[in-house]
């Protein structure tokens, strides 16, 4: 395991995407804060650094995908895997190998889009003003978060050998997490109540409030709810607007997620016949 670590991080020095997703997120981290601070200074509404510090939750899962599609699609398409398992290496090995690695550039990218963002904040926006308790709490949901894309893209990667098709199964998979992470916040976020107008006998508009058929209450909602906490990409949506209903649960939800995708990728990938 330490070898193949020692030969997948020797690999980073040069890789292009891995240094470029580096930058993407170091210039986002510094962007950010000041984007709000000239806002702040343009409009009068105070903008706060709590605003916007866990945005890297949206970028992580879409950078990770072309990262983990490239990085791991490069050894399937220069028969390096295959050279491993001929040298010795079992199967296991290689890919957990691969796994820890993405796991560690992925905690790796968010680091380096939290420090700039504290260090531009901080002296222009001042100190967070939510509770650091949940601040804290949001941060390690995030770093978990950033691991659990990580094994999911590992998985879809290591179980192809296209180099083309992996980095478009993991772009799309990325996004259709998202997209489905929009659509549980849509629905959860459908208000209990809508205005309906009507016109009176005199021509004078009135309003009254009338029960949202959209509305989702009860066995429904908890469900949807489960739906969007379980999903990566609703919990990516939930901490970078930091409107989480069931904090201390989604980094649950992200470890069982790494256990079955890790399991299952490695059971798969020891079966899985090599070209």
């Amino acid at each position: 395991m330490n070898k193949l670590l020692s030969a997948n991080f020797f690999r980073l020095r040069k890789n292009k995407c891995f240094w470029g997703s580096l930058a993407f997120m170091f210039v986002i981290g510094i962007a950010s804060p000041l984007l709000r601070y000239r806002d702040m200074k343009q409009s009068g509404y105070i903008n706060n650094l709590d605003d916007g510090f866990f945005m890297c939750a949206l970028f992580i899962g879409i950078i990770l995908a072309v990262f983990c599609s490239l990085f791991i699609g490069t050894e399937h398409n220069d028969g390096t895997i295959r050279n491993k398992i001929i040298v010795g290496q079992k199967r296991e090995t290689i890919y957990l190998s691969n796994m820890v690695t993405c796991s560690i550039i992925a905690i790796t990218m968010c680091i380096v889009f939290f420090v700039p963002y504290l260090s531009v904040g901080i002296p222009l926006l001042g100190f967070f003003v939510a509770d650091m308790k949940m601040i804290v709490m949001i941060g390690v949901t995030v770093l978990v978060l950033s691991v659990t894309f990580a094994s999911l893209f590992t998985l879809v990667a290591m179980l192809s050998q296209n180099k083309a098709i992996i980095a478009v199964a993991c772009i799309l998979f990325s996004f259709g997490l998202l997209f489905a992470g929009a659509i549980c916040n849509r629905m959860l976020d459908a208000p209990k109540t809508i205005p309906a107008y009507s016109i009176g006998e005199n021509g004078e508009n009135t309003a009254q409030e009338m029960e949202n058929p959209k509305y989702l209450d009860g066995t429904k909602r908890e469900i949807v709810q489960f739906i969007y906490d379980v999903n990566p990409g609703g919990q990516a949506i939930q901490c970078s607007t930091m409107q989480v209903v069931n904090l201390t649960r989604l980094p649950i939800y992200s470890l069982v997620i790494v256990i079955l995708t890790t399991g299952a990728g490695v059971w798969i990938f020891k079966k899985k016949d090599l070209k």
